[in-house]
């Protein structure tokens, strides 16, 4: 009792020193008071690790723990080890990794639980780093200290040997050489488990091969696990029930800081646009930016401008990474992934590196490596687990800069140079195939497709018909930038037509959603590759987007020149379903030329071609185009008629966007004849059919005749509301009507203000 009384006397004396209770003495170190009790009055054991808790509260500097060992008669030295490697002097970010492993700690350490957290990520994003930065922050709170081992699972030779791991743990924790050679294994994990049973510990297991290796280094309840893998650890994450953080690159802003701290924020500053090219094109990793920095510390001759345009090109992006030292050297660690990958993996991995597209869908990849799709997504799954390929959101994979450069050398080396060209010519015609069938379905027979079953040998596009429009748009949405970009960079001599078919299959897509930006680089893509295969339907057609997109824009001239153009071109090909669409387009551009009259005649020209052609839609909305033609030519009755009718035929579709074009055509004419409140009804009606993120350029349309019809009505307040939300559209997809909508608040606010100063003034 005499020794449980000088540790019992040392706690109360601490307490009184802090101005403690005994109550908040527990609490404080996170036991109840009736528990604490027990132990001061030798009921309970001085375990280690509630010991040092105490110590802790009482700010004790260790006085307690030094008591504890002496009353349990314990004469072996009390062994802390402290393992961890030196941390990152810049670390940067990670605050929301940071945050979730502080709560891992809280949630998952309940009585008799081990913590186990796991790092996992892609080769350089700083998985070690934040481990070791992590544990070195917490690690005061575990009596048995911080003990750290690299498993080597991804690296040049064999792994780690868990036995060899697990003495060294054992000799840092105080075991003898001695005792462990006359135990087993068995009872050396036992051992292990005892001590930090006794005084739990941070384990830090860095580069997991896997959940076998790991096995005999888990220990028991109190200590926690900080485990990390450039490969998924489903076993490991499945027997423990860890937390799993999942570690990207690092945000563009945090990797040009990092990149500031090297090599000076004034650096960094005068060259912004430069040195924000760099650290996009090293991936944002914290290694690869720590190379530049050094890089160009040691060469201040090298320019932000001069290594970002070393960074761009696939055939010198890695020279700066290549190294004879293995630490720096990205073809070594990343060599070890892909050479751990089964070979159907290696060679998609190999293709992506050759293909045209940065992103890619299991279809896609599946034409391209010449695959089923099957196969091909058990391929790209594989490569998202071993962290080569990164999965967005949308189901869709992205091939880092970095790893696409590797993946090309690799495709080089292992893969013929005909097979690549082929390869490069099924995507392209498969792009070309399923963009047609998709903008086929947006508008049914729109145009011919130009498709020949040369073109389309051996290719199945994909189909829309289950779908229907809602999946086409959706396809068209994510695809479109691909595709262009397929167009561009395909290398193909067998395909040439499919480079100009692929743009201008999506201008229905363009027509219905207003993305004039794309539609402007399509257009010029589809016309340079058109004339470079001497193909005259192919000049025409890309004429007829040019043409198009550039009336939208207010580039009239020269989009009448191109659309004139084009109208020739296909009269003479004798193509009467483009024709209507290009005389259809050029009677709008006329219409908003002022040149009235002889926007009606090419009108009429597109209805008699839609008719003769069955282009049903083509008909409607020609139609609408027709009535606001007649309405400004003064043929009010003949206007109406027409409008009538592209409601009438809008509404036999299944698509709604036809029905939201005729309701604002309209709402638009009856307005014009001072009918607002009925023109107000269309317009409700056209903006309940324009709520789909394609349709926010028509939905703007619609938000404007609304408040203009309402400021007509002296209904001021609904009519500010209404260009609110058309500005808020405007913005967000950065159309230049922005300017013309704050003109026109600023100019009701103002109206508004003048008002109520003279209803005031007249009280």
């Amino acid at each position: 009792m005499r020794k449980i009384d000088s540790f019992a006397a040392a706690v109360h004396r601490r307490r009184r020193l802090c101005g403690l209770s005994l109550g908040e003495v527990a609490a404080k170190a996170g036991y109840s008071a009736s528990y604490l009790s027990k132990l001061l009055h030798g009921h309970r054991p001085l375990l280690p690790a509630v010991v040092h808790d105490l110590d802790r509260a009482l700010a004790a500097e260790g006085e307690l723990d030094k008591i504890a060992v002496e009353q349990r008669g314990d004469t072996r030295p009390i062994a802390r080890p402290v393992q961890l490697p030196p941390a990152a002097t810049e670390f940067v970010g990670r605050d929301q990794q940071l945050q979730a492993m502080d709560h891992a700690l809280v949630a998952q350490g309940r009585p008799g639980a081990t913590v186990i957290i796991v790092i996992e990520g892609g080769f350089w994003t700083g998985k070690t780093a934040l481990a070791v930065h992590w544990a070195a922050g917490v690690q005061a709170r575990f009596p048995g200290g911080c003990l750290f081992a690299d498993l080597r699972g991804l690296a040049p030779g064999a792994p780690a040997d868990p036995e060899e791991i697990l003495n060294g743990f054992l000799l840092a924790l105080g075991v003898s050489s001695a005792e462990l050679g006359t135990t087993t294994l068995q009872a050396r994990i036992a051992c292990y488990r005892t001590l930090l049973a006794e005084r739990p510990a941070i384990v830090v297991l860095d580069n997991v091969a896997d959940c076998r290796q790991a096995e005999w280094l888990l220990p028991g309840a109190g200590s926690v696990v900080l485990a990390t893998s450039r490969e998924r650890q489903s076993g490991l994450v499945a027997r423990t029930g860890g937390t799993v953080i999942e570690l990207p690159p690092l945000a563009a802003e945090q990797a040009l800081g990092l990149l500031g701290r090297r090599v000076g924020e004034a650096r960094v500053q005068a060259s912004i646009a430069a040195a924000e090219l760099v650290v996009e094109r090293c991936g944002c990793l914290p290694m690869t930016v720590l190379i530049v920095a050094e890089h160009l510390q040691r060469h201040r001759e090298t320019s932000f401008t001069a290594l970002a345009e070393c960074l761009d090109s696939e055939k010198t992006r890695l020279d700066l990474f290549t190294s004879s030292d293995p630490a720096v050297n990205i073809h070594g660690v990343v060599d070890v992934s892909y050479l751990a990958l089964p070979p159907m993996a290696r060679r998609v991995f190999r293709y992506l590196g050759i293909g045209p597209a940065n992103v890619v869908t299991a279809e896609s990849v599946a034409v391209l490596a010449g695959l089923d799709v099957e196969r091909a997504g058990d391929a790209l799954r594989l490569l998202v687990e071993a962290h080569l390929l990164e999965q967005l959101p949308s189901g869709r994979y992205r091939l880092s800069l970095l790893l696409r450069a590797y993946a090309h050398q690799r495709a080089l080396v292992e893969e013929r140079l005909a097979e690549v060209e082929r390869a490069h010519d099924r995507a392209l015609r498969w792009y070309a195939a399923t963009a047609w069938e998709a903008n086929n379905t947006l508008i049914p027979n729109w145009a011919d497709s130009g498709i020949t079953p040369q073109n389309i040998a051996g290719i199945e596009p994909m189909s829309f018909r289950a779908g229907g429009f809602d999946v086409a748009m959706a396809w068209c949405e994510q695809e479109v930038a691909t595709a262009l970009q397929v167009a561009r960079n395909a290398r193909t001599y067998g395909a040439k037509d499919a480079l100009w078919l692929l743009p201008t299959a999506f201008l229905p897509y363009f027509v219905l959603t207003r993305s004039w930006n794309t539609w402007l680089v399509a257009a010029h893509d589809g016309l340079t590759a058109a004339r470079a295969a001497g193909s005259d339907p192919g000049i025409a057609r890309s004429l007829e987007a040019l043409g198009w997109v550039e009336h939208e824009l207010g580039r009239t001239d020269e989009g009448i020149s191109h659309l004139e153009e084009a109208l020739r071109r296909h009269e003479q090909l004798g193509d009467d379903r483009s024709r209507a669409w290009t005389a259809y387009g050029l009677g709008l551009a006329y219409a908003g030329s002022g040149r009235t009259a002889e926007a009606r005649e090419l009108h009429e020209l597109a209805d008699r071609l839609f008719a003769a052609s069955g282009v049903k839609i083509g008909l409607a909305v020609n139609r609408a185009a027709l009535a606001e033609v007649c309405d400004l030519l003064g043929v009010a009755e003949k206007a109406m008629e027409y409008a009538l009718d592209a409601l009438n035929r809008a509404q036999m579709f299944r698509s709604k966007a036809v029905l939201g074009i005729a309701h604002q055509r309209i709402g638009t004419l009856l307005a014009r004849h001072d009918h607002h409140r009925i023109a107000l009804k269309h317009f409700d009606e056209a903006l309940a059919v324009r709520g789909r993120s394609w349709q926010r350029w028509g939905a703007a349309e619609t938000l404007i005749s609304r408040a203009e019809a309402l400021c007509k009505l002296g209904e001021f307040e609904q009519a500010r509301e209404a260009y609110i939300r058309s500005l808020e559209v405007l913005e967000a997809i950065r159309d230049s009507r922005a300017t013309e909508v704050r003109a026109r608040l600023a100019s009701l606010d103002a109206a508004g203000a003048g008002w109520r100063r003279g209803a005031s003034a007249t009280a």
